[in-house]
């Protein structure tokens, strides 16, 4: 695993490198799509404030980025989500709130946590998530960074809330230069990019 973080970030520093030379003049921000508008041509994301792909904490509030002027330049599409983080051990899902404009901690009650849950596994497989049971007031989801399939139940107040809130925004790694920093150079879906594909 740190092989493949190792060269997703070498992979997004050459690809600045070939896009601007040597004299670039910018940085890389990277966190989870909360929001993706085609026809805006907008991207935002909730920045990741660790830099550590394998212990990301998203919580460093939103940043809207334009997309590249070169769609070569931009992977594959997006998926938006509202869930940032689930943190088992204290008992709580951070979520984007649209409505806020802010991240917001959901305490949860996890009532199911199996792990070393491949996406291929038969519980995964062919299945959308998040599973929504409104009855027994409980959401299933599934991670595939932590590769664990994950039941809580939701506190009153969350219990209304769209399957958007619960499903994982892809990972995003946006390259920019400092002369205008809402304007993306390129864009990496880390999430959808398979770097070992040949």
């Amino acid at each position: 695993m740190k092989i493949r973080n190792l060269v997703l970030m070498l992979a997004m520093a050459f690809s600045v490198a070939l896009l601007t030379g040597c004299n670039f003049d910018g940085g890389v921000e990277q966190g989870r799509c909360v929001a993706f508008d085609a026809n805006a041509k907008t991207l935002t994301i909730v920045v990741d404030v660790t830099h550590d792909q394998f212990n990301p904490h998203y919580s460093g509030g939103t940043h809207t980025f334009k997309l590249p002027v070169d769609q070569q330049d931009m992977g594959p599409v997006p998926t938006p989500g509202g869930r940032l983080m689930i943190d088992t051990a204290k008992n709580m899902v951070l979520v984007y709130d649209q409505k806020s404009n802010s991240v917001r901690e959901i305490p949860v009650q996890f009532t199911d946590v199996e792990k070393n849950v491949g996406p291929n596994h038969p519980k995964v497989k062919g299945k959308t998530f998040p599973m929504i049971d409104k009855e027994q007031q409980t959401v299933t989801v599934y991670s595939g960074r932590q590769k664990a399939l994950i039941t809580f139940k939701v506190p009153a107040e969350a219990q209304d809330f769209p399957p958007y809130m619960w499903t994982a925004g892809d990972e995003m790694r946006i390259a920019f230069r400092n002369a205008d920093k809402a304007q993306a150079m390129r864009i990496m879906n880390v999430s959808k990019t398979n770097i070992f594909k040949k």
